[in-house]
């Protein structure tokens, strides 16, 4: 083993050219930036042929592996490393060089030793940064030497941001300063010991792997409905001696910011723009171009039909220049009429092309409506002559398939209700519900649903209580089964047994009583309304056992302890755990955690890797709408407590990330959706070389029940349909983003908006909001609020000399 160093990294080097560690010498954790070999050996994976530097390649037909090469390697000085692979009909060569600018620089070249023409269909690396969950109940491991990593691809800018997983600097940022990198895909190897019922329950770790050459073949059928992507997928033909080169600069940063800023030293553009916009709105978008540089044009590119057919609008003279002084920054703000994904392509004068890629919904209320329409149509099962009468399809033993009910229940109380919707709701929550998941209907005791031993989820009872509390909001004339008082007891009762580990006879349940879950985003209207309604015995007997939860939050916040579910480190865990405790006012236990929502949120150029990082159902990773969403509105949440602008950012990206799971307009992936229809899981990464088939397309669950791993198919064998863990995210995003816009100024002193377009009016500025129920405006910074009367949509308003002024215009 051979180490270089220079006054920021310190990397070894082992006898097969593989890189073995990354260290940055001003880092307190020594942290390893690449999967550890020796981790992978202890913790028992087989994985050892994916180190970072190992490469495959498919030449003229014929598979080539590094693995099966003995390379030559060279060190010129302590600084400098090259690494030579030589086959008979491919010659690969590494270099790695540690400059006096404190960075690493990573040069790739192929090249052709024949007297022939050779074809290259594929040329991979592995590019195994230390994206793991360790097997190890020490969360801090998970925290400090583990990272997600928030790829950018597309045109010739693909860049990486590293981010450790506490959010604590040094990050590491990669910068392609070479030849374009086609595609960016993962191989996960994990452990599932969910059915030995242990917890935690799960790790594993992802090995990234770039594309230099890609002709589609890694991505099975998902290449051709990739028309966002696939332009690039193409075998090339290399000439006698003829060579291909590719570059990289690793350099450590601080936090988001830097990293673009970073960037722009590398030569590439610095964007800022709307990763999703609504027709009803503006598509916005701005670019700080690097010293010396000039933007020759932009097109947007879109789909205009079921056949594919591409339609490119240009729009470079759209982009003006901001109006500051000294400024480079130029500005466009077009109203975009069609739903769909785009593609917006930049080109500069030194020849070199930029890629954002975006999305326009139709107006979200639409969306909701549809979805609504679509569950109570398609999901509902009305007749007694099945298994399970009443209950919406498809059927699960897990509480997380009630967040249908919960959503079709909010959209009716934020918009005028719908009688035969919540009419199918409570049939199913009065004859389905309380009896499947409770022996004769009583709440005091729970069916052990699950496992060879028999036992019952604590998290199935938030789901519960939240259908039951949204019942008890409704007007009695719109109830056939019990008045409001009774639902609303329902779900005192089933919360104040959830929460009171004195109500569980075993271990496990006793535990997860005291584990965060979907119950934070009603418990303070919950014990409102107990007290409005003068139920104070309920009430005081919930508040008790609230308060005594929250001291446990409260006592396991220095440890971390709220970021472990059944899982080793969760953003399940972290992301409610942070809202709970700013509900709670315990701000500076929130603050511990917030940190980790920030990090755990994706920052990209492409809208769909806008995510919280999550790995387990697709093997790669993805957006998984319940978790994703609720994550997200944990974020939103959070922000209004602690007021860390980030936070709200962040969870805007990914709330919008999250309806590509529900969006029938997009049509880059394999699975197409009908209005209405919807899947849980998205697989951002291509290829997904786990299940190719999952590369950037939609799934659910049921996906598995086919899968060559015995405890996937087992785990799944009854799951039917794609869509039955979802509907509580849109609970979160109705509760935040479906109804409220956000002002702040940002670090340049301009306004900024989020979850609505501002442009300047007359007087002021005007704001349009983005909300499918648009009743409230917020600029936290300044204590500044404005919401509607009851019933009452204000889609745009005027905000004039440090106030929110009403417009005549409403929905």
């Amino acid at each position: 083993m051979k180490l270089l160093r220079n006054d920021t990294f310190e990397i070894q080097i082992s006898p097969q050219g593989t890189v073995e560690s990354i260290f940055l010498t001003d880092d307190p954790e020594k942290m390893n930036w690449v999967i550890d070999a020796q981790y992978v050996k202890d913790a028992g994976y087989s994985s050892q042929d994916k180190r970072f530097g190992q490469w495959s390649a498919i030449v003229d037909d014929e598979g080539i592996e590094s693995v099966n090469l003995q390379p030559h390697i060279h060190f010129i000085n302590d600084k400098s490393a090259n690494v030579t692979f030589s086959h008979d009909k491919f010659k690969v060569e590494y270099d790695y060089l540690l400059n006096n600018n404190g960075e690493l620089l990573w040069n790739i070249r192929c090249s052709n030793p024949t007297i022939d023409p050779v074809r290259v269909n594929g040329f991979h690396s592995w590019f195994s940064l230390a994206y793991i969950m360790f097997r190890d109940e020490d969360v801090l491991r998970n925290m400090k030497h583990s990272c997600a990593v928030f790829p950018h691809l597309g045109g010739d800018f693909s860049k990486f941001a590293a981010m450790r997983r506490s959010n604590e600097a040094p990050h590491l940022a990669i910068y392609s300063t070479g030849d374009r990198v086609t595609a960016f895909g993962t191989y996960c190897s994990y452990v599932n010991r969910f059915l030995e019922q242990v917890s935690p329950s799960l790790d594993g770790m992802l090995y990234h792997r770039l594309s230099f050459v890609e002709d589609g073949s890694s991505m099975e059928q998902s290449a051709e409905n990739d028309w966002i992507y696939g332009g690039d997928y193409s075998a090339i033909t290399l000439g006698p001696s003829e060579e291909k080169k590719w570059s990289f600069v690793f350099t450590p940063f601080k936090d988001q910011e830097e990293f673009y800023k970073k960037a722009q030293k590398y030569g590439h553009p610095h964007w800022t723009y709307s990763h999703v916009t609504t027709t009803d709105g503006k598509f916005f978008a701005e670019v700080n171009l690097p010293e010396e540089e000039t933007l020759i044009s932009v097109k947007i590119v879109s789909v205009v039909d079921e056949a594919g057919t591409l339609k490119e609008t240009d729009i470079t003279n759209e982009f003006k220049l901001v109006s500051k002084e000294k400024s480079k920054r130029l500005r466009v703000a077009i109203p975009l009429k069609s739903a769909g994904e785009i593609k917006l392509e930049a080109t500069l004068a030194n020849g070199k092309c930029d890629v954002l890629i975006g999305n326009v919904l139709e107006p979200i209320h639409n969306l909701l409506e549809k979805r609504a329409d679509w569950l109570c149509n398609h999901s509902f099962n009305p007749t007694q002559e099945t298994t399970r009468p009443y209950a919406f399809m498809p059927l699960s033993n897990q509480g997380e398939s009630l967040g249908k009910l919960s959503f079709i229940l909010m959209k009716n109380l934020l918009s005028p209700p719908v009688a035969t919707q919540v009419n199918k709701v409570e049939t199913s929550a009065f004859l389905d519900l309380k009896h499947h998941w409770f022996e004769d209907g009583d709440f005091m005791i729970p069916r052990p649903l699950y496992g060879s031993e028999s036992f019952y989820r604590i998290y199935d009872f938030d789901y519960i209580g939240h259908v039951y509390y949204l019942l008890s909001r409704f007007e009695q004339s719109l109830l056939s089964y019990a008045i409001p008082e009774t639902y609303l007891t329902w779900a005192a009762e089933v919360m104040c047994m959830r929460l009171d580990p004195d109500c569980h006879r075993n271990k496990r349940e006793k535990e997860e009583s005291q584990l965060v879950g979907v119950f934070i985003l009603y418990i303070a209207d919950l014990l409102e309304d107990l007290k409005e309604n003068q139920l104070f015995d309920w009430h005081d007997k919930l508040h008790w056992l609230w308060l005594q939860f929250v001291e446990g939050l409260k006592q396991g916040s220095q440890g971390y302890q709220g970021a472990v579910t059944e899982h080793f480190y969760d953003n399940a865990g972290f992301g409610p755990t942070c809202e709970a405790l700013c509900l709670a006012k315990l701000t500076d236990e929130a603050e511990l955690y917030a940190p980790l929502i920030i990090a755990n949120i994706g920052f990209s150029n492409d809208y769909r890797a806008n995510a919280p990082d999550r790995w387990w159902e697709a093997l790669s990773f993805m957006t998984h709408s319940l978790w994703g969403g609720l994550v997200a509105g944990a974020a939103r949440s959070s922000y209004e407590t602690l007021g860390d602008t980030r936070l709200l950012e962040a969870g805007y990206r990914a709330t919008m990330a999250v309806f590509n799971c529900y969006d029938w307009n997009v049509n880059s992936t394999t699975r197409r959706l009908k209005p209405g229809e919807a899947a849980s899981t998205y697989s951002i990464a291509a290829p997904n070389l786990n299940m190719p088939e999952l590369s950037r397309n939609r799934f659910g669950q049921s996906i598995f029940k086919k899968s060559s791993d015995p405890l996937f198919s087992s785990l799944f064998s009854n799951i039917e349909g794609d869509d039955w863990d979802m509907g509580e995210e849109l609970v979160a995003y109705m509760l935040g983003f479906g109804s409220t816009t956000y002002l702040y100024t940002d670090g340049e002193g301009e306004l900024s908006c989020v979850n609505g377009f501002i442009e300047q009016a007359e007087k002021g500025w005007e704001i349009t909001s983005y909300a499918a129920y648009p009743t409230r405006y917020v600029m936290l910074e300044k204590g500044l609020s404005f919401v509607s009367n009851a019933g009452e949509m204000i889609k745009r308003i005027l905000f004039i000399d440090g106030q929110f002024i009403r417009t005549e215009i409403k929905i």
